[in-house]
């Protein structure tokens, strides 16, 4: 099976939606999808993931299904980064991060801040995600998957930076704090995980690609830098 996780499109925040860019994006997303070809479309119940999803359930004539486990992550708390200013835990400072001492690591993270009162949410995530795998053929035991069922689906799952990234940390055993310190995931883009199965009993999350903007690239279009916090980053991605 291959899962392709996909972030919305260019957010419009206060609207709870997605930019007149970000439909652009997510007309060029559905296009692409097309040639991929898919079985199932899940989406998170948020809009600015819905808006994103319609596209490509509308041009492939797909019935979605809604998954509230997938939404972004919110009380999930904020940090202070100075000045006043209170940003999404998912967005603390990479040289905060890196600064830990014990470094972070699968079981450490819980005993440091700002994480350590995560431990509940990161287990209610682990938990929907084995639910969800068990319905597609795949019994998680340990950190790898029992093949219940073989699945050659492509499914698509539209969803949200914060979680995306923390939804792979379950997938791939790393630790969750690293995960969002260390990766970004553009507006519509692709991620595909593959269920990698080199017997017959056991399959493992493989990611065969991160962050992809192929679809971008053919309709023309420049990647936007929403959620990239950093300055003067914006041109290097056009």
């Amino acid at each position: 099976m291959r899962i392709y996780l996909i972030r919305h499109a260019e957010p419009d925040y206060p609207n709870h939606t997605i930019t007149a860019r970000g439909h652009e994006e997510a007309k060029a997303l559905a296009a692409y999808l097309k040639t991929v070809g898919l079985d199932r479309i899940y989406s998170s119940p948020v809009n600015r993931a819905v808006h994103t999803m319609q596209y490509t359930a509308e041009l492939m004539g797909m019935e979605p299904t809604i998954e509230p486990w997938t939404q972004e992550l919110g009380g999930w708390g904020k940090v202070d980064v100075g000045g006043g200013e209170n940003i999404v835990v998912w967005n603390n400072p990479g040289e905060r991060v890196r600064s830990i001492v014990p470094p972070i690591d699968r079981e450490t993270w819980k005993q440091v801040e700002p994480y350590s009162g995560l431990t509940e949410k990161f287990a209610e995530v682990q938990s929907n995600s084995d639910a969800f795998l068990s319905r597609l053929g795949y019994e998680r035991e340990g950190g790898k998957y029992r093949i219940v069922r073989r699945n050659r689906e492509k499914i698509a799952l539209f969803c949200h930076l914060g979680f995306g990234l923390v939804w792979l940390a379950h997938l791939l055993e790393l630790p969750f704090p690293l995960m969002w310190s260390g990766f970004w995931l553009p507006p519509s883009s692709i991620t595909t995980i593959l269920m990698e199965e080199r017997g017959s009993e056991w399959a493992v999350p493989r990611v065969i690609g991160m962050g992809a903007v192929t679809h971008l690239h053919a309709a023309g279009q420049k990647v936007s830098s929403a959620g990239l916090l950093a300055e003067g980053y914006q041109e290097s991605l056009e």
